[in-house]
């Protein structure tokens, strides 16, 4: 069991009661990681990030890991670590 933190941003946060979560977790990987987090706390957020046909993130959704973005890594497939922490933004819009 690894334990990080999960921050969850905008939409995603109305997810869970917490924006903010410090989770144990038998994850090795982010992909394992959201499919903890989907399985234990909410379906819907999977169903968000990831798309079903190709197993990709979603287009416009960022996963950030200890400040780095995981498509300069190794995508859903980058390893996670006691102590990191992963945020996950959606789509941003706005602006005038």
């Amino acid at each position: 069991m690894v334990k990080v933190a999960v921050h969850v941003y905008a939409d995603l946060g109305e997810l869970f009661n917490s924006k903010h979560m410090e989770l144990s977790t038998p994850a090795g990987t982010v992909k394992e990681l959201i499919d903890f987090i989907s399985g234990q706390y909410n379906p819907e957020f999977k169903e968000r990030l990831i798309d079903a046909n190709t197993g990709d993130i979603k287009r416009f959704y960022k996963i950030i890991l200890n400040g780095r973005d995981i498509n300069f890594l190794e995508k859903l497939e980058t390893r996670i670590s006691d102590g990191d922490i992963i945020s996950f933004f959606p789509p941003v819009g706005g602006g005038s």
